[in-house]
């Protein structure tokens, strides 16, 4: 079995271009380059792993919302010096932080995620290191490529306080010069400059032996000396000292670091390969999204069948989808039709996403298609001509050709356009065929584009052999791009030439100069194109009328719906009304109620209890609310106790509780009142269940876009910024995000002295700072969400 696709077939298909596309979506050169040396599995269980790989990085990205950040420095010769103990500067150093940073952050944002599906991606984050000390201290003491901080060692923070010190002095002393009455005729400015690292003050030529001391240089007009002073050379000399004991403590703080990093060398090596790994696959998922490619079902016995498949390449607002399948019930198709009708774009098709797939890259078509892992791929496409060989278009094809029947095994796949062409077409059907059949007898799948007619007769006359057209305009001639499997297409060479403008005279005496074979073939294949396209027409109308005949169903559900609307409405009026009239009755008893009150006074207490009974009694009186209508199936079935039962007299449902054979009577249960009904009057019903509401739901599909660990307010005013700052933070907290970078710049300060102060009084940050060097320092603000 070979171990590597046909470079040659890689080439044709362009797929080093798919790669150079996914390659845009990588964040480090190492990540590139791991994508651009990417090459097609030929083992069905490699291809499904990084098929697993690829969806569990669009999983992550596109439906948990987490994007990681995977920018890496160049780390390859850093970690090759740290290797052989060679002391990194601070710039190499930071860049060790930054990768220790970068493979925390990644491992972190990922393993957070609570999903059982992700194992495969998860698997790789044990190939990530992480050493949380290393990268603090790393952080804590330098701050930038050239730049190492105070606190890196307790014997550099001494060292930069005694220089500061020094200074100072130095500075009082020369200071008491430049103020001084004594000596300001002397100076030239009044102020305090270096010379070879060394202070010393600027005096007018003619005073220099004024001040006792040391001539360090002199203007180019020779109208300033510089002078260090007697008094601080000393201090000078102090100065030069201290500022050697820092350059070696600095020099011992890196060769500190370098070692700490050599010891743990291969595993920031194998950390940095495997976050750059990483990245690449969510290169795949991200070019994915992309170009709307999809897992499809693989397989090792060589079964195609694209459905609606889209070659990455050609834009995908021209593109058409294209269905095309090999290998259930045939191994060998031909694809027929005129020049420029797309046949060698489907040949690619097949190729370039057999390619993808077996890559761990998505392919563009319907997830219900199905794609192969081939031992091989081999292609004569195009014209391979060799001036310098001299090898003419027919013979570059039977090189090539002769490459591929002394290479091809069963389960490879063939793409072939155009074969036999390029000589005598009775030659070169003879020889299509014979090499047809050759492929056919080994096993493989071979696709091929033809025009020859031989061709076409030997695929309907032969097993195992399929035979498709590219569809045309029948007025036009015009291509529609679109692959008909199981017809056969005519090139229509004489039409297209008379669509074009060719005289008809000129047409019409090549048309007589064909064979009658040839002429009755071509009216064959036609005649089946008129029957296809008029058996479409039929189910299209057909389809329509269907569609017509659905929306008048739906038209009647509709009406239905709104009268039993209607209906409830009126039920509820009446109700309404039957309310307002009892309230009426009320009203009007208590009119009564007083007029009798007045009658007692007289002495009529018997009339006032009478009263009072009388508005207990019409406020007792209640509108019975009518209760969900309930659906009835009546059946001819015997009546035995305990069936539900129809008295048509009270038109009410009961329950049988008795049934009298002598007097032909049910003892009914309706509510709290049992009846004795006759046989006759009741009927055996199935009660349906009340009818319910239907909840609907309704949703709408939106998209999250990756989350961003940084903010730009730059430009923006405080409350806009403040506003944008808050929604932010939440966004945060929603991707369990740690640390975030605000970025405000520098400017008059009030920007960042509002940001701040929102953040004092946030409840979900626990603390922030300005950014360090090579942060964006006092333009950039760092905080930690708890």
């Amino acid at each position: 079995m070979s171990k590597f696709i046909n470079r040659k077939s890689l080439k044709i298909l362009e797929y080093d271009k798919i790669l150079s596309s996914i390659a845009n979506y990588t964040s480090s050169e190492l990540a590139k380059s791991t994508v651009l040396s990417i090459r097609p599995s030929v083992n069905l269980d490699q291809a499904e792993y990084l098929l697993d790989l690829t969806e569990e990085a669009y999983k992550i990205t596109y439906e948990h919302c987490i994007s990681p950040s995977f920018s890496l420095d160049e780390m390859s010769e850093i970690l090759d010096n740290a290797q052989r103990h060679a002391t990194l500067s601070c710039a190499d150093i930071l860049k060790v932080g930054r990768l220790l940073r970068t493979s925390r952050l990644v491992f972190c944002a990922i393993n957070q995620i609570n999903d059982g599906e992700l194992k495969n991606i998860k698997a790789l984050l044990s190939s990530i290191f992480i050493e949380d000390e290393l990268e603090s201290n790393i952080y804590e003491s330098i701050l930038g490529e050239n730049e190492v901080s105070d606190n890196a060692s307790p014997a550099l923070k001494s060292i930069r306080q005694s220089i500061r010190n020094c200074n100072d002095r130095i500075r009082q002393k020369l200071n008491s010069y430049v103020t001084s009455s004594d000596y300001s005729n002397y100076l030239q400015d009044s102020l305090i400059t270096m010379r070879n690292n060394r202070y010393v003050i600027p005096l007018k030529s003619e005073y220099s032996k004024q001040i006792k001391g040391l001539v360090h240089d002199q203007s180019a007009s020779g109208a300033t000396v510089y002078v260090e002073p007697m008094a601080i050379v000393e201090l000078n000399n102090e100065l030069r000292s201290l500022n050697a004991e820092e350059s070696n403590e600095i020099e011992r703080i890196l060769q500190y670091f370098s070692q700490k990093i050599t010891y743990v060398c291969e595993n920031l090596k194998l950390s940095y390969e495997t976050v750059a790994y990483i990245d690449s696959i969510f290169a795949k998922a991200r070019y994915a999204q992309e170009i709307k490619g999809k897992r499809v079902k693989l397989n090792n016995g060589g079964n195609v069948n694209i459905i609606d498949g889209r070659h990455p390449l050609i834009d995908k607002e021209k593109v058409v989808p294209v269905s095309i399948g090999i290998g259930e019930g045939y191994n060998t198709l031909l694809i027929t039709g005129p020049n420029t009708g797309g046949k060698t774009v489907c040949l690619k098709l097949v190729g370039i996403l057999s390619l993808m797939i077996a890559s761990g890259i998505f392919a563009p078509c319907d997830e219900e298609s199905r794609l192969a892992v081939f031992e091989n791929v081999f292609c004569d496409i195009g014209d391979e001509q060799d001036i310098e060989q001299n090898l003419s278009t027919f013979s570059s094809h039977m090189t090539n050709l002769i490459y591929i029947c002394n290479h091809v095994s069963e389960n490879c796949l063939l793409l072939l356009d155009e074969l036999g062409g390029g000589t005598d077409p009775i030659e070169g059907s003879a020889l299509a065929i014979a090499l047809l059949e050759y492929f056919k007898n080994k096993g493989c799948k071979t696709i091929t584009s033809t025009h020859y007619n031989e061709l076409k007769e030997y695929a309907y006359a032969n097993n195992g052999v399929a035979v498709s057209g590219m569809d045309f305009d029948p007025k036009t001639f015009a291509p529609t791009y679109r692959l008909i499997m199981g017809h056969s297409a005519s090139s229509n060479a004489l039409e297209i030439a008379t669509a074009l403008g060719l005289k008809r005279n000129i047409v019409e005496d090549a048309r007589g100069r064909l064979s009658k074979e040839k002429l009755a073939f071509d009216n064959v294949i036609k005649g089946a194109e008129r029957s296809r396209r008029d058996a479409l027409e039929y189910e299209k109308k057909a389809k329509e009328n269907y569609e017509i005949a659905e929306q008048a169903t739906q038209e009647a559900k509709k009406a239905l719906e709104e009268l039993n609307e209607q209906k409830q409405k009126l039920d509820e009026k009446m109700r309404k009304s039957a309310k307002d009239l009892l309230s009426d009755y009320l009203e009007e008893a208590e009119d009564l109620l007083d007029k009798l009150k007045e009658e007692v006074k007289k002495g009529d207490e018997q009339a006032l209890f009478e009263a009072r009974r009388l508005k207990k009694r019409l406020g007792d009186i209640r509108i019975e609310e009518q209760k969900p209508v309930k659906e009835y199936e009546f059946s001819d079935k015997t009546i035995e106790v305990g069936d539900n039962v129809y008295v048509k007299s009270l038109e009410k449902v009961g329950e049988v509780q008795k049934i009298n054979d002598k007097k032909k009577e049910y003892q009914v249960k309706i509510g709290i009142l049992t009846t004795n009904v006759k046989f006759d009057n009741c009927q055996k019903v199935n009660m349906r269940a009340e009818k319910e509401d239907v909840k609907v739901t309704v949703s709408r599909e939106f998209t999250i876009k990756p989350f961003s660990f940084e903010l730009n307010l730059i430009g923006q005013r405080v409350d806009e910024a403040l506003y944008n700052l808050e929604n932010y933070i939440s966004d945060a907290i929603l991707h369990n995000c740690v640390e975030i970078r605000i970025v405000h710049g520098k400017g008059t300060g009030i920007l960042r002295k509002a940001v701040q102060d929102f953040l004092k009084t946030s409840p979900h940050v626990e603390s922030f700072r300005l950014g360090k060097y090579g942060e964006g320092e006092s333009g950039v603000t760092i905080a930690t969400l708890k």
